[in-house]
């Protein structure tokens, strides 16, 4: 990302806690200055940083990590220097909780799992008994599957409340069905510069929670329903000027509350690129770079 925008000729101004020596040399000679911190998890050590830029460059035009779980943080630095390039921080909650993104799915006309969210063992209880075993459990605010959990029965629900952790969590009905995501880069007006998707065949939640492999492919033709789907959540969500990746379950059996076995049910929005390795596996699956796109759009 870094090098693309620097090619463009933009200004790149990196925040981070790595001693500058560390850094490597692919990335130095992107940065026109680099401002080290402690710790990037110190706000008021990120805020310097950001004022040192902008007294030494002027008003910064985009603050971004690509990173979820600096996007909180990425919102609060834009709302405090009046940066308009990206979500601040009253656009957050639909970006963050996942509750609060069922709303917007049902303004795409897009299917959810049902959910509640839980206080204590009697309405979570409730809520699995109308549903009905399996259900699945996680922060409301979370990322990745990490504290996410399938729970088979009471016994388990009893067990969950007792070792939870004060975040809030909710409770959805378990959807019979693979991972199927829509990857795209959306530019300033909302519409798609460019759309990928990539298939995960097993549980995500089970590969964090067991300590598998991650296994996941690029598909090189996404479905017309995937992109459909993707494009009528974007426009839902509001999307500007971003590089998103949209995760769907696509149902293995019917299900009376979502659907019927092919279709897709929604299951959340990452305001972020796709983790790991899977921008470069776009690049050489599309035969494209990503990375210039994007930067491409931040720049033109």
């Amino acid at each position: 990302f870094c090098d693309r925008l620097h090619r463009n000729g933009v200004n790149v101004l990196g925040i981070g806690d790595a001693p500058f020596d560390e850094i490597p040399w692919e990335l130095k000679q992107c940065l026109t200055e680099y401002y080290r911190v402690n710790d990037l998890g110190n706000y008021d050590e990120m805020l310097r940083a950001v004022a040192y830029f902008t007294f030494h460059y002027g008003k910064i035009d985009w603050i971004e990590s690509n990173n979820e779980y600096w996007l909180t943080r990425d919102a609060r630095l834009r709302t405090e220097f009046n940066i308009t390039t990206g979500p601040k921080l009253d656009e957050m909650d639909k970006i963050k909780f996942k509750s609060c993104m069922k709303k917007y799915y049902a303004k795409a006309g897009i299917p959810t799992a049902r959910y509640h969210l839980v206080e204590g063992l009697e309405d979570a209880l409730e809520f699995a008994h109308t549903v009905g075993y399996p259900v699945v459990v996680k922060p409301d605010s979370g990322v990745g599957a990490c504290n996410t959990y399938k729970l088979q029965s009471d016994e388990d629900v009893r067990w969950f409340i007792s070792n939870k952790d004060d975040a809030v969590y909710i409770m959805e009905e378990f959807v019979n069905g693979y991972v199927q995501t829509f990857d795209g880069i959306v530019d300033s007006k909302g519409q798609m510069l460019f759309e990928s998707g990539n298939i995960t065949p097993l549980s995500i939640m089970d590969i964090v929670n067991n300590d598998d492999n991650s296994i996941y492919y690029i598909i090189k033709d996404l479905p017309e329903d995937t992109r459909a789907a993707g494009r009528a959540a974007v426009k839902s969500f509001g999307v500007k000027s971003r590089f998103v990746h949209f995760e769907f379950f696509r149902m293995t059996e019917d299900q009376a509350s979502m659907g019927k076995k092919g279709q897709l049910v929604a299951l959340e929005v990452n305001m972020r690129p796709c983790g790991g390795f899977t921008p470069d596996m776009i690049d050489f699956a599309r035969s494209t770079n990503v990375y210039k796109i994007w930067a491409d759009m931040i720049a033109f």
